[in-house]
């Protein structure tokens, strides 16, 4: 049995520096020389020791910001990895270039209305990033608020506004992490997947696996019936990895 793992990074697999880990812990990610992430060190060695486990990384974060996560490309071997929430991918860490002509001619429309939408958010923050064109965050002191305020003024009907505890992202509604495993499921052979992630950004990807693995908090939002729940009060990695576990010792079908 081969399974791919399609899973998202920050608090999911990687958590952040200003996350207090009880459990033994590797660096994953620095920035200018500053300690940024961490995985735990039994989440790393079960992935080392699991050939059976295809892990793609699937992420809202920008090619830049992907790479500067070292652990995937020396202590874990991931050729392939989604990035943009899926609107880029990278063999071998290069940008694919029919990928991203691909999702640039899927979302023509969309796009179009996504550099109205930057341009709002440049008069509601002092920087807007942009990355490889496709998405629009930015950094707000309220960003609920800020959420709001955007979503009432771009077409809901072609754009997503989300946020975290930091950041807005306004992005195509196309282009999400589910249709971009969809695609990936078509170019290249796969297994049976599972899906892991903590966060509405991960809710399409979640839906369309075989089997996916979601904080109990999330699971509720989740319509996939093949959904399990990790105790919020643990770390989704650590749960991941216990799943995992059990999946390594039946038939998955």
């Amino acid at each position: 049995m081969r399974i791919d793992l399609f899973s998202d990074l920050d608090n999911t697999l990687i958590y952040s520096h200003r996350t207090v880990l009880e459990q033994d812990k590797v660096l994953a990610e620095t920035l200018n020389g500053k300690e940024q992430s961490y995985m735990t060190r039994k989440t790393l060695e079960f992935l080392q020791n699991a050939p059976w486990i295809r892990l793609i990384p699937v992420t809202t974060r920008s090619k830049e910001q992907f790479q500067r996560i070292t652990l995937f490309s020396r202590e874990l071997s991931c050729p392939y990895a989604l990035v943009c929430n899926g609107g880029e991918l990278l063999i071998c860490g290069e940008t694919d270039p029919q990928w991203l002509e691909e999702t640039r001619s899927i979302l023509a429309q969309e796009l179009r209305a996504l550099a109205s939408a930057i341009a709002l958010m440049e008069r509601m923050a002092e920087r807007v990033r942009v990355p490889s064109g496709l998405m629009a965050y930015a950094v707000f002191d309220d960003p609920k608020e800020a959420a709001r305020q955007l979503r009432g003024e771009i077409d809901g009907t072609l754009l997503h506004v989300l946020y975290d505890r930091r950041k807005v992202y306004c992005f195509p509604g196309a282009m999400n992490k589910g249709a971009a495993v969809g695609r990936f499921k078509k170019r290249f052979p796969t297994g049976p997947v599972v899906a892991a992630g903590d966060s509405e950004f991960d809710i399409p990807m979640l839906n369309m696996s075989d089997l996916a693995i979601t904080k109990r908090s999330l699971a509720k939002s989740v319509k996939n019936p093949n959904t399990v729940p990790i105790d919020d009060a643990l770390l989704l990695s650590d749960g991941l990895t216990g799943v995992l576990e059990r999946l390594s010792q039946r038939d998955f079908s």
